[in-house]
């Protein structure tokens, strides 16, 4: 259950001053190899709680942040207006100042929603610093390079998913009685139901209303199970609350074999507030689904990144078996005939989506905990998860279709672009490893192909190979009328998209490219004083070396 020594240090500590760019980034070194400990590695780090740092595995949001706040990963504001929406501006500048993998996670409280006054607390990127990889999943973070950081925790999660035969760990939950879980302290049922009694907001002024965007939307069905996904939840009323059900995703297809029954109705369940590992699950593509209609357990599989089980209580309708530990759970029914307009809202891609005819979901209980956290995602503009799971699974999945493949990346702040580095053995090697992913993956938009001394996580060295290596004439491949993401702005209808292929390796002379590629300045340097950066960085490492 929760460590109660670790919430209260964490409500009684405050840090109001903006965190300067200089704390943030130093804090990576306070990270630990071994899950949960934490060790200070700067003075100029921000001031923390008194006591000892909670330990992962995290039960609760709340042992959570309090660690991110040990570590000197996360902001307080007090006092701010998000109907002047200061708290999306705090974000924009975040991401501005730190990078969207530097920023930290913030804490609002006292905070103006819908012109109320709420004590709060909202968590929003508690995810999103590249740092809190290494504190979730167990590896020790390099102090002065956050994507080595970021590398080593893919490669851990790599050799996780090798060692088990492409799947990842499960360990299956823990049914708890309501007495013993958190999420059950208080009970709300029909007219009581108030979901407007918390602080959720519009993102963005362009916002068709307040939205719930960081809700696990349970839903479950014969052929996939239950599944937990996060979708827009535009909020209407104390009881009325749209859900944004797109195409392709698991909660749509529990919609359609609804129909298919005859039924008019379905049951789903929104939890809030979630354990970490809960969060990732839900929001991201681990496991993926790609290929795959059988159940899968996603609440097992956030057991297994955790090493421990997820503690879950028997929904109030018995439909559900939900996480214990959330803040908030919300019961009630979707009909799936009666659809009403609902959004805009502020997407991932960073532009604000159109307004849509969409499912109205009906609440008849509300269990929360006492004074409830919640968190809330300012879509577009944060990280939403750790994704190194995901790209592990990734590079996995190329490498056994493609041995020659050495390495992917997918950048959360450039929706639908992809980059693949390979070892090229063949001629036209780039398109057999990219073509699969652009027919069958609605994401991937354009595919960027390197060669292996390339660094797909380095955005400079793939602008390199792009201007130095590619002949867009020889080596592109424009594949059209292809599923695009519903998501996807610049998809003309919605439902389709063209996508394109760039082969930036080195153009061997059977695919058009000049019979000698001329050698890298600095391969030859190197070849010729291996040792050089070394010593010159050895002799003046106040000049040369990031304090």
């Amino acid at each position: 259950m929760s460590n109660n020594k670790s919430e209260k240090a964490l409500n009684e500590s405050s840090s109001d001053a903006l965190l300067s760019r200089r704390d943030v980034v130093l804090t990576g070194a306070a990270l630990a190899a071994a899950p949960g400990a934490i060790r200070s590695a700067t003075a100029a780090s921000p001031k923390k709680p008194a006591g000892s740092a909670p330990q992962p595995p995290f039960d609760t949001l709340r042992d959570y942040v309090a660690a991110l706040e040990h570590a000197g990963l996360l902001a307080r504001f007090d006092g701010v207006n998000q109907d002047k929406y200061q708290a999306t501006a705090i974000m924009y500048q975040l991401v501005d100042e730190f990078g969207l993998r530097e920023a930290p996670a913030v804490m609002f409280e006292n905070i103006t929603v819908n012109g109320r006054k709420f004590p709060g607390p909202v968590i929003s990127n508690p995810q999103g610093n590249v740092n809190t990889e290494a504190l979730l999943l167990g590896v020790e973070p390099d102090a002065r390079d956050i994507m080595v950081t970021y590398d080593k925790v893919t490669r851990k999660m790599l050799d996780v998913f090798r060692e088990n035969d492409g799947q990842w760990p499960q360990i299956p939950t823990r049914e708890v009685s309501a007495g013993q879980a958190l999420c059950k302290q208080v009970v709300l049922t029909g007219d009581d139901v108030d979901a407007t009694a918390f602080p959720f907001m519009r993102g963005n002024p362009g916002d068709g209303g307040p939205y719930i965007n960081t809700a696990s939307v349970v839903t479950t069905d014969e052929t996939h199970g239950v599944n937990y996904g996060i979708y827009r939840c535009q909020l209407k009323g104390p009881r009325k609350i749209m859900i944004n059900f797109e195409g392709g995703q698991t909660g749509i297809k529990a919609i359609r074999a609804a129909k298919k029954r005859g039924e008019t109705t379905v049951p789903v369940c929104l939890v809030i507030g979630q354990d970490p590992m809960t969060w990732m699950v839900s929001a991201s593509r681990v496991p993926s689904r790609i290929g795959n209609d059988d159940p899968i357990d996603e609440l097992a599989i956030a057991g297994g990144f955790r090493g421990k089980a997820i503690d879950v209580v028997r929904s109030e309708n018995g439909k559900f078996l939900v996480p214990a530990n959330s803040e908030i759970v919300i019961e009630g029914t979707v009909d799936i005939y009666n659809l009403e307009p609902e959004g805009p809202y502020h997407e991932m891609y960073g532009y604000l989506g159109h307004p849509k005819d969409n499912f109205v979901f009906t609440a008849d209980t509300l269990t929360h905990r006492k004074d409830a956290w919640i968190m809330n995602s300012f879509t577009g503009v944060i990280q939403e998860y750790i994704d190194a799971p995901q790209r592990a699974e990734s590079i996995y999945r190329l490498q056994k279709a493609h041995p020659q493949v050495v390495d992917f990346a997918s950048p959360y702040d450039t929706q639908g672009i992809i980059y693949i580095s390979i070892k090229k053995d063949a001629p036209r090697q780039a398109f057999e490893v990219a073509r699969p992913l652009a027919m069958f993956n609605p994401l991937a938009r354009v595919i960027i192909v390197v060669d292996d001394d390339v660094d797909v996580l380095n955005a400079s060295d793939i602008r390199f190979a792009i201007a130095t290596r590619w002949q867009p004439a020889l080596a592109s491949e424009i594949i059209e009328n292809r599923r695009s993401f519903p998501l996807d702005p610049a998809s003309p209808d919605r439902k389709t998209t063209s996508k394109i292929i760039i082969d930036a390796t080195r153009q061997w002379p059977e695919e058009g490219g000049p019979e000698v590629y001329q050698r890298l300045n600095r391969d030859v340097f190197e070849e010729a004083f291996p040792d050089a950066i070394a010593q010159v960085t050895a002799m003046w490492p106040d000049l040369l070396v990031k304090n």
